[in-house]
């Protein structure tokens, strides 16, 4: 992918058509940040790659926009989106499993990732620069379900993945977090009884690659008392409850739990641990989003519905904070989510109120959230 979003913002379908040879797009924005819902193929191109329209969703305006007749280049018309982190979009090869990101016009290509044959993916993070030390020494974690996290520096000839083990099944459906403050790679979903190691980095590679470590959950206790519409902690197994750790640009650090449940067609909600339901005759949508403020010690902290002018954004990407004052027509105060299979809203957390953004059917692939170019 190369330049449609860093000219976005200039324009959306109105400036006259350059070659499309060099016409290439590229997911990074230069002053919003957009969902990317997916893309339709509409043609072929000259150079071999594929003519497709992107559909994308401004929060800003609250409004879709669609991005007509782009270039796809061959070796990324082959590949699926992995990710998206910083930045970077990650796509890998369907047939090879080469993984490649883009950015900023830039394509880095590293060698094909190993998975195993029933492995789903969860999410990519990558780590930022540190001090004077160049982006391609930042490291890209790719994180599937199950034990493994797979890393990769981005720069030098000679790169390939390192496999990272994770002892304890509580991590398997973790997403994966690089953490600005701490410099190390946060897996951040554990059972609140995991009394185990929290750095899973071998000694045998310590220093090479960025460092990875376990994050505990949230005992249920510590937000039962502000859910009085749950009687006890038995009626949580109603919800799939994803945990995110946020960082901001001012160094503020949140952990976000996300309730997510399945209702049927006339709206009864179905407990995720019944298999008597066909998957089908069910939906997926957001129940509740709860915030606390990371505790730099303990890691647990207090339940806040006040985050000042920040805005969270939630998907199957990596997770990120924008500042509202920053940008105009985003709400304060609030988390903006797009999850696989359940639509994207926005929870205002002071009302502790969500309201769909879409007037249609949700898309049913992976939701990204793109930042600015400038976050």
């Amino acid at each position: 992918m190369s330049q449609i979003f860093c000219r976005l913002s200039k324009k959306l379908s109105s400036a006259p058509n350059r070659s499309l040879c060099f016409r290439r797009s590229e997911f990074s924005t230069a002053t919003t940040p957009y969902l990317l819902l997916g893309n339709d193929v509409v043609g072929d191109s000259p150079c071999g790659g594929k003519l497709v329209n992107y559909n994308l969703y401004d929060p800003r305006k609250e409004e879709q926009v669609k991005i007509q007749n782009q270039i796809l280049p061959k070796e990324l018309h082959e590949s699926r989106w992995i990710g998206s982190s910083r930045g970077w979009l990650a796509s890998m090869n369907k047939n090879y499993s080469t993984v490649r990101l883009t950015k900023n016009q830039r394509t880095i290509s590293l060698p094909p990732l190993t998975r195993d044959k029933f492995e789903h993916l969860v999410n990519v993070s990558v780590s930022s620069p540190n001090g004077e030390k160049q982006e391609e020494d930042c490291v890209i974690a790719v994180k599937f379900y199950g034990s493994r996290v797979s890393l990769c520096r981005l720069g030098g000839g000679d790169s390939e993945w390192t496999r990272i083990d994770v002892p304890c099944p509580s991590f398997h459906s973790s997403t994966v977090m690089f953490s600005e403050r701490d410099r190390r790679f946060y897996l951040n979903n554990c059972n609140p009884d995991y009394t185990g190691p929290t750095d899973f980095t071998p000694k045998s590679i310590s220093g090479l690659l960025t460092p990875v470590s376990g994050y505990k959950r949230f005992g249920f206790s510590s937000f039962l008392d502000e859910m009085p519409e749950l009687e006890s902690e038995m009626r949580l197994s109603r919800f799939k409850i994803q945990q995110q750790l946020v960082e901001s640009s001012s160094g503020q650090s949140f952990i976000v739990l996300w309730f997510v449940e399945r209702v049927t067609d006339k709206g009864e909600a179905v407990p995720w641990g019944d298999a008597s339901y066909n998957n089908k005759e069910l939906c997926k949508k957001t129940h509740k989003i709860m915030v606390f403020r990371q505790d730099r010690e303990q890691g647990i902290g207090p339940y806040t519905d006040d985050i000042g002018d920040l805005c969270i954004f939630l998907g199957d990407n990596e997770s990120f904070c924008l500042s509202a004052k920053d940008y105009p027509g985003l709400n304060p105060n609030s988390v903006y989510f797009g999850g696989h299979g359940s639509g994207f809203g926005i929870c205002d957390l002071a009302s502790r109120t969500i309201r769909d953004l879409s007037g249609s059917t949700p898309p049913s692939g992976r939701l990204f959230w793109i930042p600015p170019t400038s976050q």
